[in-house]
C-alpha cells in the first residue's frame, strides 16, 4: 500500500512539473503574439533582395495559394516574386520569377508582404493571416496600395 502511494505522488508530482512547462510555453507565446497585435509578423529581417525590387513593396506569392491570389488582388504598384513562371499569374502587377530572391523567403509561409529599401535589403516584413491585413500593414508602413516604398529610414 506505500509503494501504491508513494508511486502515485510520484506520477501527479511528474503530471505537475509537465502542466508547469507547458504553461511556461503557452506564457511565452502570449508575450511573443502580444508585440504585434495584429497577429502577423512585423520585425525586419536580414533578406537582401538585390537592386531589382529596390525601393518596392515585394509579394512573394505562388498561385497554389488562394490567399496569395487575394493579396494580390488588393496591390497597386507591388511586384509579385514568385518561384514559378510569371506567365502564371493573370494580374496587371509586375511578376518577376527569381529563383535566387524566392529562396531568400522561401522559409516564410506565402504571402508575404515586403518593403524592400532603396538598397535593395528588406525592411519590414508582413505575413498576412488574411486579406483585409494588407491595407492595415500598408497604411503601418506608410505606403499605399504597395506603391513605391521610398527612402531607407
Amino acid at each position: 500500500m506505500t509503494a501504491f502511494l508513494v508511486i502515485t505522488w510520484v506520477a501527479i508530482v511528474v503530471l505537475f512539473l509537465g502542466l508547469a512547462a507547458v504553461l511556461r510555453e503557452v506564457r511565452l507565446l502570449r508575450a511573443t503574439v502580444a508585440r504585434d497585435p495584429g497577429g502577423f509578423a512585423s520585425a525586419g529581417a536580414e533578406i537582401d533582395l538585390g537592386a531589382r525590387f529596390a525601393g518596392r513593396v515585394v509579394v512573394a506569392a505562388d498561385t497554389g495559394c488562394p490567399l496569395c491570389r487575394e493579396v494580390v488582388g488588393r496591390l497597386t504598384g507591388a511586384v509579385v516574386l514568385t518561384h514559378e513562371p510569371a506567365e502564371a499569374w493573370d494580374t496587371e502587377l509586375e511578376v518577376v520569377s527569381d529563383r535566387e530572391a524566392w529562396r531568400a523567403v522561401s522559409h516564410l509561409a506565402p504571402p508575404v508582404l515586403m518593403l524592400v529599401g532603396t538598397n535593395g535589403v528588406v525592411r519590414r516584413v508582413a505575413l498576412p493571416a488574411r486579406a483585409g491585413q494588407v491595407d492595415e500593414v500598408l497604411d503601418d508602413w506608410g505606403v499605399r496600395g504597395g506603391a513605391h516604398a521610398g527612402t531607407d529610414s
